[in-house]
């Protein structure tokens, strides 16, 4: 069967294109790769604020401890949302997944500026199946930050996809933000140069 390629997402109004331009300045986000445009993840670095964090794989986050925040670039996941059919959205974030994981991981082990990172973490709707990374998934456990940043994920996700709010609304109950972490030492057992994981990985097309 053939499968007709995923529609280019719609370029930004000129208010989100400047929103989205404060937030990287101000949060100091880079790109996983910035040679591949379609690169699923950007990230920032910063300082663990607030209680410990317990990992269910062993490891503490403490506060002052150096985290490295994730982030779903649009320019990746609007494609995937863009489509009206949720398996192959589903298909090909997983696919992303397996391909750029593996090299966060190695970012971990090569890049001199992330030897201090403790853990990753991100704030997302997309938690569903992150178990297969090794990653947990944790409750915002203050009411007024769930519902803000439930609320603004949910507005980011109905700006970019093809049917707008009419399939953000269905769904409320299941688009909700969530915590999702795991430890260096994890992500690296797994998806290291090393990693008992690696193997299962997509390799990077060059």
């Amino acid at each position: 069967m053939e499968h007709k390629p995923h529609p280019e997402p719609q370029p930004l109004p000129w208010h989100w294109r400047l929103l989205e331009r404060w937030f990287e300045h101000a949060y100091r986000t880079e790109l996983l790769d910035p040679d591949d445009p379609s690169c699923l993840f950007a990230f920032n670095l910063y300082p663990h604020q607030g209680a410990e964090v317990n990992l269910q794989c062993g490891g503490v986050v403490r506060p002052g401890d150096t985290v490295l925040e994730i982030h779903f670039r649009r320019e990746a996941l609007a494609p995937l949302i863009a489509t009206r059919d949720p398996a192959r959205m589903g298909l090909g974030l997983l696919k992303l997944g397996d391909r750029d994981i593996p090299r966060l991981a190695l970012a971990l082990e090569s890049d001199p500026r992330l030897s201090s990172v403790r853990a990753l973490h991100a704030l997302t709707l997309f938690h569903r199946g992150i178990h297969r990374y090794g990653f947990e998934v944790q409750p915002v456990k203050e009411w007024h930050l769930a519902r803000w940043f439930t609320w603004w994920h949910r507005l980011v996700m109905a700006r970019d996809h093809a049917l707008g709010s009419s399939r953000v609304v269905p769904h409320l109950d299941t688009l909700v933000t969530q915590h999702v972490w795991v430890s260096r030492d994890e992500l690296v057992r797994r998806y290291g140069e090393q990693g008992t994981h690696r193997r299962r990985s997509a390799p990077r097309q060059g």
